[in-house]
């Protein structure tokens, strides 16, 4: 009986551990199971959340769609309505397009008709035509140089009016230089030109206007402006300036290489000095000849003065 009781409370012992073990595993695997059941809930419900925030955006967008799908439908109602009056004045257009084309057939049958009888005219004029200018080329052969003839001596008599006119203005030219230059030595008048001697003017080997120089030229200066004021603009005219020297060779090692550059030089002075004095250069020229237009053939001191002269000549262009 004893014994028994020992075995008894063995047993009782050893079951209990185990059964708490098992108890314990229970609950472990139990709260394990809940904890991942929630864990499952709070994604899943994250994973909806999410989801439906994406439904939300998609019907916001779909909306949108819907609403610019209206519009645009509208908008083809207002095209096809205007379409539909297009279509309308198009046929319109075409109707009456049709009826200028029948318009345009029957004009142009008439006009055809009618270039065809003028055609008939207009060759008959040129036939007559022809006849009347065979006739005027026959007259006109002679009479053409009928017409030569007279637009040649027409142009002769406007030659001849303006030399005149200029040869009056040249002589007053001459009258007043002469009354001025009257009785002075140095000074003479051979053809249509008034002769200085280059004394009058000019040092010896000089291009340089003396005192007395510039005087002589001022006064021709005063009566060029004069005449040229009563020159009419449409004849031209120049007051030409020659430069002459004697033969004597220049040594060359002086300002002038020749006796060409000399008289040349003096030439030019004269001009620039006219110009000084308001006598336009467009109407004065200088040209110089050196040795080679003698008017002394000799060889005397008295032949070389006469040589070393400058001339003035008012000259048509």
């Amino acid at each position: 009986m004893a014994y028994f009781r020992r075995n008894r409370d063995n047993s009782e012992l050893n079951i209990w551990p185990g059964f708490v073990d098992a108890l314990s595993t229970v609950v472990l695997v139990f709260t394990f199971v809940i904890v991942g059941f929630l864990a499952s809930q709070i994604y899943l419900s994250k994973m909806i959340m999410d989801k439906k925030s994406s439904m939300d955006n998609l019907q916001s967008q779909l909306r949108e769609v819907c609403s610019l799908f209206d519009s645009e439908k509208n908008k083809n109602k207002e095209l096809n309505s205007i379409n539909v009056d297009l279509r309308k004045q198009i046929d319109e257009l075409n109707k009456v397009i049709e009826q200028l084309n029948s318009m345009f057939s029957q004009e142009t049958e008439i006009a055809n008709q009618e270039k065809s009888s003028l055609r008939d005219k207009i060759d008959k004029l040129n036939a007559q035509l022809k006849e009347v200018l065979e006739a005027l080329a026959a007259e006109h052969m002679n009479s053409e140089k009928n017409l030569k003839a007279l637009a040649a001596i027409k142009d002769e008599n406007i030659k001849l009016n303006k030399l005149a006119r200029f040869n009056a203005y040249r002589s007053e030219f001459f009258e007043k230089l002469e009354q001025i230059v009257k009785d002075k030595e140095g000074i003479k008048i051979v053809g249509d030109r008034f002769v200085f001697q280059s004394e009058l003017f000019f040092d010896t080997g000089s291009d340089i206007l003396s005192k007395e120089g510039k005087a002589q030229v001022s006064e021709l200066a005063k009566i060029i402006l004069d005449i040229g004021e009563k020159i009419p603009s449409n004849i031209r005219w120049i007051l030409r300036v020659d430069g002459h020297t004697d033969s004597k060779k220049i040594s060359g090692n002086g300002r002038f290489a020749s006796n060409w550059e000399l008289s040349a030089a003096r030439a030019i002075s004269v001009v620039k000095h006219l110009v000084k004095e308001g006598v336009s250069p467009n109407h004065l020229v200088a040209a110089g000849f050196g040795e080679f237009q003698p008017i002394a053939t000799g060889s005397s001191e008295e032949d070389l003065a006469r040589n070393r002269r400058i001339e003035f000549k008012l000259d048509e262009r």
